[in-house]
């Protein structure tokens, strides 16, 4: 995925060398890695890896330019995700609960047998022990079933991926949303469960552009574009809904 939490750097990446920006004001570490590319890019990861990829011949001025334009923004990016680090969810009674996008009061009641249950602005949780890993399991169930449904739904945009078995996986990623294999595997970040649906639909479909597409080029966005044409608000809103922007 490409945002906050792109792809992992590839292996034509030539070489990675560590780094310090500063201009008196402002200063923070970073990763400059040179490819084969004709634009420059800084991207901030949410455990605080910064990485500036360069073209291979640009110039050290350019390369300075284009850092001092975008260093108030990536400061700016790195205090944000230093305070969101420091939230953790709470699972008591009480605790705000993000779920497909909507914010529910977790309401806990110890009793059997164990089961959720929705209510207007509420989940409430029937349980006697081991509430937060009892949560994060409905969770899970939760996040298999609906991202299954929407693969399901996404996929009737993609004729040409019919012949394609698409397998679906679900995992914690520290920094993307989705990823894919050319063998037609798709895993995707638990924490999309927190998202509208709409935002689940467009990592999907960015995706499986990737099965048509390997690199983010133009090709690769002009078919983006035609399947998901507001894919860059969904992105924002994404990014907003579950970092709480």
């Amino acid at each position: 995925m490409s945002g906050t939490w792109p792809e992992k750097m590839k292996h034509y990446d030539k070489e990675i060398m560590k780094k310090i920006f500063s201009d008196g004001k402002i200063a923070f570490e970073y990763d400059e890695t040179e490819q084969n590319r004709k634009s420059f890019a800084l991207t901030v990861y949410p455990d605080g890896n910064t990485v500036f990829r360069t073209p291979a011949q640009a110039t050290q001025e350019q390369r300075n330019n284009f850092l001092s334009k975008k260093a108030a923004w990536a400061a700016g990016q790195l205090e944000f995700f230093r305070r969101y680090s420091q939230k953790r969810q709470q699972y008591e009674s009480g605790s705000d609960i993000l779920y497909l996008g909507r914010h529910y009061q977790l309401i806990i009641k110890s009793e059997q047998p164990e089961r959720v249950v929705f209510s207007p602005g509420k989940i409430i949780f029937y349980a006697k022990k081991d509430v937060p890993s009892a949560l994060r399991s409905f969770m899970l169930l939760r996040a298999r079933q609906i991202f299954a449904e929407r693969l399901a739904e996404c996929l009737k945009l993609f004729p040409a991926l019919n012949r394609m078995e698409i397998t679906l996986k679900i995992r914690k990623m520290k920094k993307r949303w989705g990823s894919c294999r050319p063998n037609g595997s798709i895993s995707l970040n638990l924490l999309l469960i927190k998202a509208p649906k709409r935002c689940i639909d467009y990592v999907i479909m960015h995706e499986l552009c990737h099965l048509t597409h390997k690199k983010h080029g133009k090709a690769f966005y002009a078919l983006l574009s035609q399947k998901c044409p507001d894919y860059k608000s969904l992105k924002t809103k994404l990014e907003n809904t579950v970092f709480g922007r």
